[in-house]
């Protein structure tokens, strides 16, 4: 652990403090939309759920580091493998070549995919069972690492592209300039022939869908260059994140959750995540970060004080450099030399000086020079033949930068997270209406054939909309209602009207969620006065003759008119 001892970054940094753009005034707009966006988002994970849940919420041990003194701050690292750890937990006779090759490509060597696995695996009295999931064209690389593998003719693996970038910054980049983000598309992968027109979303005619929030060709994060685990001319690649759980703002959520003691204890890191339900017990990730977190909370060690727990400055997951002493090249070729990192920094310091613990690596690419006359699968890793990027994901691991900020006396401990005997009504996600019709219409192929639409992979990024708005038309996604449902009151705060419409039942993993669920979707019309404060808005819904006093978060942002020709 290292000590912070004086200034610090007041707004949230964009992962690795990465810098796009190379014109100042474009930057200086992603930096406020970042910084917004991540406020949101750590207000979310401090609410949690008070609505549908118990023992979730006002989750005030979890901190917003831009906001809070962290001049007696230390720095923690967090770290696991990137490689999908339910595998081996839910089948745990499979070979390592299957799990090597179930990790590249959701099918083991015999052309077999994923099988059944409890549908509660908290609660051993329960039989159900589901499809393996994530779903999605690389779902199952669900530890905050995915991959992208490309082949020659003769099948040999000459390119692996890892990447832990999370959706949410590239929905913000987008915003501010698809064509920056075409660019960066092309730089990152090597692949010149992206085209912009292949990154836009598009309804089921075919036609470009518009954004309201920008006036713009809405983003497909599932388009065809971020999609899939295999790497072609024309199509493949791993850009950022895709499998449902592997979002920023779920691993804000889980932080924060994982912050509240539990009358489980946490000397075990599934029965802890049972309790508090969060994440997926199985996975190297969850249970380990949300342990770690709860440990500084609520140390087992009398004598070691208590603290409060968040995602250092800038918040991110990141890539670490391989451990190369595992991996044989012929002739003695020093592996390094294959491993190039595209996007991210190998270290970081803060605005005091201070070292942050670990590599900030983003994007890298494992790739052996043509000109040595070998390809990857000619390497060796622990001695054994590679055959699959999964054996050179095993060198390296993944990490948090976490920072713990002393405080006494510690939180009381709560007991398990449960069901309320009267829920209420909460609001999840909020929509531009044409965008979420496209995303909920496009359906999504994976390996275990299990119904999944786009809106899977969808992020928690409020809308814009300016004042002076009329009817626009918005989808809030809702749950909670009474049986049978009746259309719940909705309100975004002074200056701000709404007209609430028909809804509909919907399924898809609400972000961050592993597998999808229903949903209603309500339709909105909503009108904003050209008087009304600008900043983010909380969503305060209500059953009829029900009163909830408590919003959800950061789910409508009022801004200024958005520039259309900025690019």
């Amino acid at each position: 652990m290292i000590t912070s001892k004086s200034t610090q970054w007041t707004t949230f940094q964009t992962p690795a403090c990465q810098v796009d753009f190379p014109d100042g005034t474009l930057q200086n707009r992603m930096n406020t939309l970042w910084n917004t966006n991540l406020s949101g988002f750590t207000r979310q994970g401090i609410t949690g759920n008070p609505w549908t849940a118990t023992n979730s919420s006002d989750q005030t041990w979890y901190f917003d580091p831009t906001t809070t003194d962290i001049s007696e701050g230390q720095y923690a690292q967090i770290v696991w493998s990137p490689v999908p750890g339910r595998i081996k937990y839910y089948f745990p006779n499979t070979s390592n070549a299957d799990v090597w090759s179930l990790a590249d490509t959701g099918y083991d060597t015999k052309g077999q995919t994923f099988g059944q696995i409890p549908a509660d695996p908290c609660d051993a009295s329960d039989t159900a069972t589901i499809p393996y999931g994530p779903y999605g064209p690389r779902g199952w690389q669900d530890e905050y690492c995915e991959w992208s593998i490309t082949r020659n003719a003769q099948g040999q693996i000459v390119r692996i592209d890892f990447t832990c970038e999370n959706p949410e910054y590239w929905n913000t980049l987008w915003m501010v300039s698809p064509q920056r983000v075409v660019e960066l598309y092309r730089s990152t992968l090597d692949k010149p022939q992206v085209a912009l027109e292949d990154l836009y979303l598009r309804d089921s005619a075919g036609n470009p869908v518009i954004d309201a929030s920008t006036g713009r060709p809405a983003y497909d994060p599932l388009n065809k260059w971020n999609r899939g685990t295999a790497s072609t001319t024309t199509a493949g690649g791993a850009m950022h994140l895709t499998s449902t759980p592997n979002t920023l703002q779920t691993e804000i959520g889980l932080g924060s959750t994982a912050t509240t003691p539990r009358t489980s204890g946490n000397s075990n890191p599934n029965t802890l995540i049972c309790c508090a339900q969060y994440g997926q017990i199985g996975r190297n990730s969850d249970p380990h970060i949300g342990q770690s977190v709860n440990l500084v909370v609520t140390p087992p060690n009398p004598v070691i004080p208590s603290a409060k727990a968040t995602l250092a400055n800038p918040p991110g997951l990141y890539i670490q450099a391989p451990n190369f002493g595992r991996i044989t090249a012929p002739g003695g070729v020093d592996p390094r030399t294959f491993w190039t990192v595209k996007r991210g920094q190998q270290s970081l310091t803060d605005p005091a000086g201070n070292q942050l613990p670990g590599n900030f690596i983003l994007h890298a690419v494992f790739e052996v020079p043509a000109a040595l006359g070998f390809t990857i699968s000619d390497l060796q890793v622990d001695g054994v033949q590679v055959q699959w990027a999964a054996q050179i994901a095993q060198t390296f691991n993944m990490q948090i930068a976490a920072m713990a900020l002393p405080q006494q006396p510690g939180p009381v401990a709560q007991a398990c997270a449960g069901s309320p005997a009267v829920t209420q009504a909460q609001a999840l996600q909020l929509f531009n209406t044409p965008v979420f019709d496209a995303l909920i219409a496009t359906p999504v192929d994976n390996p275990v054939g299990q119904p999944m639409n786009l809106a899977s992979n969808s992020t928690m990024i409020a809308p814009h909309i300016e004042p002076g708005a009329v009817r626009r038309p918005l989808t809030l996604v809702v749950t909670g209602l009474l049986d049978p449902p009746m259309l719940p009151n909705v309100s975004f705060g002074a200056g701000v009207s709404v007209v609430v419409g028909a809804m509909q039942r919907v399924n898809y993993a609400i972000p961050g969620n592993t597998y999808p669920s229903d949903s209603w979707a309500v339709s909105l019309l909503v009108n904003v006065a050209a008087d009304a404060a600008p900043g983010l808005r909380d969503a305060l819904v209500n059953n009829p003759g029900q009163t909830a006093t408590i919003a959800m978060p950061a789910l409508l942002n009022v801004v200024d008119p958005v520039t259309k020709d900025m690019v």
